[in-house]
């Protein structure tokens, strides 16, 4: 049974990516797997996500604070909080932090896909300075539904 929830901010679970982390709003068990909501923190100059599609998955972009490069297929624009991204299946798509400033942005996945179980395993690949292969992080993205976009 899902419960009504308030989270202040700060609220949720969090884990840690070298220098990126994400917080857990909501998960797919709040919404009979329907979505995810999650806040994702960007240190100043950090690469957040490299070009990669989902074959099943909806995801949606919004920028809270900052600057985000958002990639969507061919187009690239560095943009401000209230810029909204939607991405189709299918579709290639990234994000990052260029600027000297942190970042902030919310990232909806539909259906949710124990996409927290994504996140909490980059982070265990990445615990204590860790860098893990390219092959690695691929191997674990592919259980999510995630691929590089030269994939597609």
């Amino acid at each position: 049974m899902t419960l009504p929830t308030i989270l202040l901010p700060g609220d949720g679970k969090s884990v840690v990516m070298g220098n990126s982390s994400c917080t857990f709003k909501v998960t797919g068990k709040d919404t009979h797997g329907h979505f995810g909501l999650f806040e994702f923190s960007l240190a100043p100059e950090t690469g957040g996500a490299s070009l990669h599609i989902h074959k099943q998955m909806v995801e949606i972009f919004y920028v809270l604070a900052g600057e985000v490069e958002l990639t969507l297929g061919e187009r690239t624009l560095v943009a401000g909080p209230g810029t909204v991204m939607t991405v189709p299946e299918n579709t290639p798509h990234g994000f990052s932090n260029p600027s000297p400033q942190p970042a902030k942005l919310l990232i909806m996945f539909c259906p949710d896909n124990s996409r927290e179980k994504y996140f909490e395993g980059i982070a265990e690949l990445r615990k204590d300075g860790r860098q893990p292969s390219q092959e690695e992080l691929q191997a674990w993205a592919r259980q999510f539904d995630q691929y590089p976009a030269d994939e597609a």
